[in-house]
C-alpha cells in the first residue's frame, strides 16, 4: 500500500470518532436544544408550585431558554421522580427535589421505587422553609413549655394533625416527641390545608405545618404559635422562639428543596444550571418574593443536594426509626 492509500484509509477510520467527539461537544456547548421541563411532585398552586414557576421564569431568562413546569403529584413524589429518571440524562428534564422526596420517602414507601442517591445528580439548592408548631386557642397553650407540661401530664390525650401518614408534618412532631418524651395521638388528613383547618376548628389541638400555611390563621387569632421549628426567628413572628431556644435540636433547615437532574447528566450542563440558579438566588426581587412565601434562599455547591440527602437520612433515622410509617 502506498503512502497516499494508507493516509486515505487512516482518515476514513478516524473520521467517525472525530465526528462523534465533535457532536457530543457541540451538543453540550449548545445546550439547551429544546424546552427544559421542571417536574414537580405537587399540584398546581401553593408554595412549591409557585417556587417552581419562579425558578422556571428567572432561570429561563438567564439561559435564554424556555422552561416549563410539569405537575405530577401522587405517591409521595415517586411519580414525579420516575418521570425524570425515565428520560435521557441530557439536562432537559429536571426534578424539583425536596426533603420528602429525597429523604423521608425512604421511611414511608418500602420499597421505594427510585434511589435518591443513585438515580439523581444534584444541580443546586433552592430554598429552606421553617415549620411552626401551632395550637388551637381553646387549649389555653400560650407557650411551648405549657404545651409540653400538659402533654406529659396526659399521655396520648392531645391529638395532633398532619398532612398524611409519613408526611413531614407528622415526622417533625414525631422527632419533637422523641426529644421531649411526650406522647400524642396522630390524626392524619389528606393534605396540609385540611389539617390546619381541623386544628383551627378544634377537631385536633396541635399541628406543625410549614410556617407560610399557618401564618394567616395565626394572624387572625385562630391558631396560637408555640415555636418556630427552624434555625432562626421569623420576622413575622418575632416573639415566637426557635426550636433551639426551647431546648429542641436538629430542626435547622429541616424543610429544603433543590434542583436535581438524572444521574449521568454531563457536568458542563449541571454547571450551567447551577450558575443560573445562583444568579437567580442573588436577585433581590427573587429574595423578596420568596420572603413573601416565608421561604429563604438556600445556596450551596451542586453536590450539596446529595450531601444533605445522606446527612438527613441519618438524622431522620435516629429521630423516627422504629415507627411504622410504611404506606402500601
Amino acid at each position: 500500500m502506498n503512502i497516499f492509500s494508507f493516509r486515505t484509509v487512516l482518515c476514513a477510520l478516524l473520521l467517525p470518532t472525530v465526528a462523534l467527539g465533535s457532536g457530543a461537544s457541540w451538543g453540550q456547548s449548545n445546550w439547551p436544544q429544546k424546552p427544559i421541563r421542571l417536574v414537580v411532585s405537587q399540584q398546581a398552586g401553593g408554595n412549591t408550585d409557585s417556587i417552581a414557576r419562579l425558578w422556571a421564569d428567572k432561570v429561563g431568562k438567564i439561559l435564554n431558554a424556555t422552561v416549563v413546569v410539569e405537575n405530577k403529584p401522587g405517591a409521595g413524589g415517586a411519580i414525579a421522580a420516575q418521570a425524570v429518571i425515565s428520560q435521557p440524562a441530557d439536562g432537559h428534564t429536571l426534578f424539583l427535589a425536596g426533603v420528602s422526596q429525597m429523604v423521608l420517602n425512604k421511611f414511608v414507601y418500602k420499597p421505594l421505587a427510585y434511589s435518591p442517591e443513585k438515580d439523581f445528580a444534584g444541580v443546586a439548592m433552592l430554598t429552606t422553609v421553617p415549620f411552626a408548631l401551632v395550637a388551637n386557642p381553646e387549649t389555653g397553650f400560650k407557650t411551648f413549655d405549657q404545651f409540653k407540661a400538659a402533654a406529659k401530664a396526659r399521655p396520648n390525650a392531645i391529638n395532633f394533625a398532619s398532612s398524611g401518614n409519613g408526611n413531614s408534618t407528622q415526622l417533625v412532631v414525631e422527632m419533637m416527641q422523641k426529644q421531649t418524651g411526650i406522647s400524642m395521638t396522630h390524626v392524619p388528613f389528606k393534605g396540609e390545608p385540611d389539617g390546619v383547618m381541623a386544628t383551627a376548628a378544634g377537631q385536633t389541638q396541635i399541628m406543625a405545618p410549614v410556617l407560610s400555611t399557618a401564618l394567616p390563621l395565626v394572624r387572625s387569632g385562630k391558631l396560637v404559635p408555640l415555636v418556630v421549628l427552624g434555625g432562626e426567628r421569623s420576622a413575622d413572628l418575632p416573639g415566637v422562639p426557635t426550636a433551639a431556644e426551647v431546648g429542641l435540636s436538629g430542626f435547622e433547615n429541616i424543610g429544603w428543596s433543590g434542583i436535581a437532574a438524572k444521574a449521568g447528566t454531563p457536568a458542563a450542563i449541571i454547571e450551567k444550571l447551577h450558575a443560573a440558579t445562583q444568579r437567580m438566588l442573588d436577585d433581590p426581587e427573587v429574595v423578596r418574593k420568596l420572603g413573601d412565601m416565608q421561604v429563604r434562599p438556600m445556596k450551596g455547591p451542586s453536590t450539596e443536594l446529595l450531601r444533605l440527602t445522606v446527612k438527613d437520612t441519618a438524622r431522620w433515622q435516629e429521630a423516627i426509626g422504629g415507627l411504622d410509617l410504611n404506606v402500601k
